[in-house]
């Protein structure tokens, strides 16, 4: 069982670093020019400086917790990489309750009716507003 929970968080682990690979070369291809484009390297700057803070202070390192003999700065640079890329995602999550983002409202829910009818053929309507 514990090889298999091994091989299960190294999948995730090389899933998650193709992602996010792929999405920083597609952000510097694809994003325009301009203050917006400046604006997001400047904040993928402080959190990978940041994060290599918090490897290095921590000594955060994930492959060796998986008993994995990889080298030392491929652990250091994997560890260093999941804990920046998991924060832009952690940003993503949070941001609606007050993490920074925010600016999308919130759709809102439908009312719930229900339509009671008896032996008798009354039909009653009731409508529950969700909060």
């Amino acid at each position: 069982m514990e090889d298999t929970a091994r091989v299960v968080v190294t999948v995730l682990l090389a899933a998650f670093v193709i992602e996010r690979i792929t999405a920083a070369l597609m952000f510097f291809s694809e994003t325009p020019k301009g203050p917006e484009r400046t604006r997001k390297i400047y904040r993928i700057v402080i959190a990978a400086i940041l994060g290599a803070v918090a490897v290095w202070i921590a000594h955060i390192r994930l492959l060796s917790r998986l008993s994995t003999t990889a080298p030392e700065w491929l652990d250091a640079v994997l560890s260093w990489l999941v804990l920046v890329g998991g924060a832009d995602r952690i940003r993503d999550f949070i941001a609606p309750g007050g993490g920074g983002g925010g600016g999308e409202k919130k759709q809102e829910l439908p009312p719930i009716q229900f339509i009671i009818e008896d032996k008798d053929g009354n039909t009653t309507v009731q409508q529950f507003h969700a909060s």
